[in-house]
């Protein structure tokens, strides 16, 4: 460290040191210089005459001499501060306004920011996370451009094979419940499947054990199984003796191979992994495959990107894509491809919150303009003595940095507790999987906006303050000096700002409850009223076969249904509000066959629809008489029927499933059910085409995949209450196989709810910031009527002598404020009408125009500006004319 920099920095610790030595240096230079005076003969009076004049004023030389040191700026930034403590300690009322303001507004954004901060900025936890990769496939045409981080079986294979550049792994697609059983007792796990090297890829060694070989990895491999650590610490007493053990997982023994360390977690919890075997049939045929890479030492990002991008050119050549659409895959950070579905939706929030800090300091700003007007004679004295435009700037911007500090710091303890509260539900609401946490990134983050928020609030006051009009202020004095109306515009401008900004707030936030509502009050298309629910995982070795498992169905639905209070019972694939096995098909007959491009499946047993209720429009539905030995039959719902069935008669046609042509005859039409389709741009319910196939006509070979995916549900419905279903549930199915677990009971409620969980989230944390929005600019208000009712005292007085009532007086000043809001609402209209492009993405259900939502939104504005403005007023009808003419 240079010399120079080490005295500076020494002189700014020993501040108090320094200048108590540069104190008695100067007096005693001053004594010395008169004590020779003296002993010239001079008088002592004239000795000390001459050497004031000599040395001149004591502290003049002081303040040179800091200003050598370097140390002049310091020492007026330190006694600034100490002035604006003690000034805003005389100010309680203010200071603790603007404190709390500044807390609520830097605390909102702190916890959205540790979101973002976990989601789109921290590194992943995994070594090196820069070079992590993920696979993707870009689409882009003039109406649309999307991105498919799913792969089928080609395309991973051409990776694994001839990516050079990467080392290549690859995961189901997404998690899915399995069957542990030890010591005679079952239970419902999650498993992830995984090629080996999966952990290599990602960086990450077994606690203990070793992760798949490639010899594990293939289809008829032997079954081996890697558990987390949570599931050996609580299941397994953490016994390192556990590698090499069986334990019964999905109905067969498998090897325990290794245990993952502590925390470890990929986008979802899991207590088991097991190999993947990926093909190009069967599974691998789709785009069921998750594939993540890591770029090999010496690689850019450039050369991996351009290798996977020639590779897939290969894999595309042979594929049918539209002329107008173009398609290529390349390799994109891991991180990028993990929030990508989040990116919108946090971007958005976190502009919301954004704004309610631009209102808070606004609402500051405004405060300060009102006391900077109080303060007039005040900084009129300070410059009458000396002190220049740029020296009261600097005092003001102090106390705002000071008044922002005090704000940063409370904000602190509000943020924590907002975070604690969002890690609560930001992986059930917004898929978070990382750990949301107050660390260095988020504090530097507070304390960044703290200071800038100081400037925003404390400048434009600070510089209007600085240009008092010396003479004026102090021959008038007080507040009589600046109450002219020039002097009070620039706040009018700054409520009308923020009137404008809170409306855009409340419009987004009405349209985004207005989706949420529109989507749970959807006609469900059942009457889920007294039904429990609960899934059973079927990828189990011991019912990968359709007689097993219709076996299983039969004994345990027959033991149910014998129980007192149960109405009815059946087991199928998916339930309503969930999303549903999506198949290709095909129309074999009526005046247009031909490919049916999507529909989904689901097989049931008879009584399916009985219990339910849900209504069929024609013919009959699945019963009894539909077994593996009579004919293939199916049910369609009616937006199958409009879709691909609207020229032929439904009832007398005939749709072939899958890549099969083997016909299937429609025996009936039921209402449509609300479920959560597997496309349509992320639209969280719908009513698509939907076809029912008995479940003892499904084919083994597909059931064997279809189980990985999806545990069939078994559904109840009584008259005994939720224990009493849960209790009858259970017994029936132990009696059948006590090592079938049961995942957990629901509602048909539970589960919309927990469909539509974002919605809710998304709508419940704008509504909190547009009402925090609406009740700043309600502060706004009435602090500007409140202000202009002091300011205007004596004219009020003058007024009210002169025979005017105190309706009419209370009209003239209410009306700027009423004038104020509607000129806020018609800029916030016209701000909104941009902004809320943006939430096209997250509205369903209504239009981005939707006038209930844009009425609401004005309406609620205008009735708190109006009370905003009305309340501080009433004053004026406790006043007394007399007293009012004499106030000053």
């Amino acid at each position: 460290m240079p010399h120079r920099m080490r005295s500076y920095l020494g002189a700014l610790f020993r501040r108090s040191r320094l200048e108590s030595d540069m104190d008695r240096e100067m007096r005693l230079h001053l004594e010395l210089y008169y004590d020779d005076l003296v002993r010239s003969g001079i008088s002592p009076d004239e000795a000390r005459r001459r050497a004031g004049a000599q040395f001149g004023s004591l502290e003049r030389m002081k303040e040179e001499c800091r200003e050598s040191r370097g140390l002049a700026w310091s020492d007026e930034f330190v006694r600034n501060v100490r002035y604006a403590v003690r000034t805003l300690r005389r100010s309680p009322a203010f200071t603790l306004a603007a404190i709390l303001t500044l807390a609520l507004c830097i605390g909102a954004n702190t916890a959205i920011f540790s979101v973002i901060d976990a989601v789109l900025l921290r590194p992943l936890p995994f070594p090196e996370p820069d070079r992590l990769a993920q696979i993707v496939t870009l689409y882009h045409s003039k109406s649309a451009e999307g991105v498919d981080d799913s792969q089928d079986g080609r395309t991973w294979e051409m990776l694994r094979d001839h990516a050079t550049f990467l080392d290549t792994a690859a995961s189901g697609g997404g998690w899915s419940g399995a069957n542990l059983a030890t010591g005679g007792r079952a239970r419902y796990v999650d498993e992830q499947r995984v090629t080996a090297g999966y952990f290599a890829v990602l960086g990450v060694r077994p606690v203990i054990g070793r992760e798949f070989t490639r010899e594990e990895d293939r289809p008829g491999g032997p079954p081996v199984a890697m558990i987390g650590h949570s599931l050996w610490t609580n299941l397994f007493a953490a016994d390192p003796s556990i590698v090499g053990r069986s334990i019964l997982v999905k109905g067969e023994p498998h090897t325990v191979v290794g245990v993952m360390p502590a925390g470890f977690r990929m986008l979802g919890p899991a207590d088991v992994w097991t190999p993947l075997r990926p093909t190009t049939t069967g599974e691998g045929s789709g785009t069921n495959y998750g594939v993540i890479a890591r770029l090999r030492p010496g690689t850019t990002w450039v050369q991996a990107a351009s290798q996977v991008e020639a590779l897939g050119q290969r894999l595309l050549e042979g594929k049918r894509i539209p002329p107008e659409t173009r398609v290529r895959y390349t390799a994109i950070p891991m991180q990028t491809g993990l929030s990508n579905e989040l990116r919108t939706t946090l971007l958005i929030i976190q502009g919301a919150v954004a704004l309610v800090l631009v209102i808070g300091c606004v609402n500051i700003a405004g405060l300060m303009l009102a006391r900077a007007g109080s303060r007039t004679r005040e900084i009129a004295t300070r410059a009458a003595l000396g002190g220049g435009r740029s020296v009261v700037i600097r005092q003001l911007l102090t106390e705002s940095l000071v008044i922002a500090i005090a704000g940063g710091l409370a904000s602190i303890g509000l943020g924590y507790a907002g975070i604690r509260a969002l890690s609560l539900v930001a992986e059930d609401s917004l898929g978070v999987w990382q750990n949301i946490r107050l660390d260095w990134r988020v504090l530097v983050a507070t304390m960044v906006v703290s200071v800038m928020t100081s400037i925003v609030f404390g400048l434009l006051p600070a510089v209007r303050a600085s240009r008092v009009d010396i003479r004026t202020a102090l021959s008038e004095g007080g507040a009589r000096g600046v109450a002219g109306s020039s002097s009070r515009w620039p706040r009018r401008l700054l409520v009308a700002g923020e009137v404008a900004l809170a409306f855009v707030l409340l419009v987004s936030a009405a349209l985004l409850i207005r989706t949420f509502i529109a989507l749970r009050d959807l006609s469900p298309g059942f009457d889920g009223t007294g039904v429990m629910t609960a899934a059973i995982s079927l990828d189990d070795a011991r019912y990968n076969t359709s007689a097993n498992m219709m076996r299983l169905f039969t004994n345990s639905l027959e033991r149910i249904r014998a129980t007192p209070g149960v109405e009815s019972a059946a087991v199928a694939l998916s339930i309503p509000y969930e999303r549903w096995l999506n198949m290709g098909a095909r129309r074999l007959d009526g005046p247009a066959p031909g490919r049916i491009p999507i529909t989904t499946l689901n097989y049931v047993t008879p009584g399916f629809f009985d219990t339910l209720r849900i209504p069929v429009r024609s013919g009959r539905p699945i019963d009894d008489r539909d077994t593996s030995e009579s004919r293939k039959v199916a049910m369609v719902n009616e937006a199958f029927l409009r879709r691909y069935l609207k020229d032929q008669d439904p009832l007398s046609s005939h749709i072939g499933l899958g890549g099969s042509d083997q016909p299937i005859a429609i025996i009936g039409v039921t209402g449509n059910v609300q479920q959560r389709p597997g496309w349509g741009g992320g639209i969280p319910l719908s009513t698509p085409p939907a076809v029912y196939v008995p479940a003892s006509q499904m084919e083994s070979e597909t059931l064997k995949v279809v189980h990985v995916w999806f545990s069939p549900h078994w559904i109840v419905r009584g008259t005994g209450g939720r224990e009493s279903l849960t209790a009858a549930m259970q017994r029936a199915v132990e009696a059948t196989d006590p090592l079938l677990p049961f995942s957990k009971f629901k509602t048909l409620d539970a589960v919309r709810d927990r469909t539509l969980i974002r919605q809710r989230f998304q709508a419940i944390l704008l509504g909190t910031l547009a009402g925090l929005a609406l009740l700043l600019a309600a502060v706004g208000l009435y602090g500007m009527i409140a202000n202009t009712v002091v300011e205007r005292t004596r004219e009020i007085g003058i007024r009210m002598a002169l025979g005017a009532t105190a309706a009419q007086v209370i009209r003239a000043v209410v009306a700027p404020g009423i004038l104020i809001a509607v000129v806020g609402l018609g800029t916030g209209a016209v701000l909104a009408a941009f902004s809320i492009r943006a939430l096209r993405s997250l509205i369903y259900g209504v239009e981005s125009s939707d006038a209930w939502s844009w009425g609401a939104a004005a309406i609620c504005l205008l009735v708190v500006a109006a009370a905003g403005s009305l309340l501080p007023s009433f004053r004026i009808t406790r006043a007394n004319p007399a007293a009012t003419l004499r106030y000053d």
